[in-house]
């Protein structure tokens, strides 16, 4: 499972970052990507020409992790690929809510079915 990125609080302490997310509506940037259908065609050449440098083309990591063998929710994808986390940069704004919808598609119906 992906962690949420992790924050520093008031005191050095590490705070959850969501309500800020949610403050800033990136919860909404989730559903708003969420709602749309996604083509899992579209999202192979999205994820070739996007993802698989770090990712593989297969998926099974590179520079990056291997992503074909987890099973994240399609929440969960969709708040890594619009945000970021860790090392992974965020594509909200390089691509369209569309095409980060059709990337899902793909990773979920094609790479993580195996």
């Amino acid at each position: 499972m992906l962690a949420r990125p992790s924050g520093r609080g008031p005191g050095g302490s590490h705070a959850d970052p969501l309500p800020l997310l949610v403050a800033c509506g990136g919860d909404g940037r989730i559903d708003d990507v969420l709602a749309l259908e996604g083509d899992p065609t579209n999202g192979e050449a999205v994820y070739l020409d996007t993802c698989a440098s770090c990712h593989g083309d297969d998926g099974s990591g590179g520079s990056g992790p291997d992503i074909a063998s987890e099973s994240e929710s399609e929440d969960e994808l969709a708040e890594v690929i619009l945000f970021g986390e860790e090392d992974m940069p965020a594509f909200d704004g390089d691509l369209t809510d569309q095409e980060i919808a059709d990337v899902i598609a793909y990773l979920v119906d094609v790479l993580q079915a195996g």
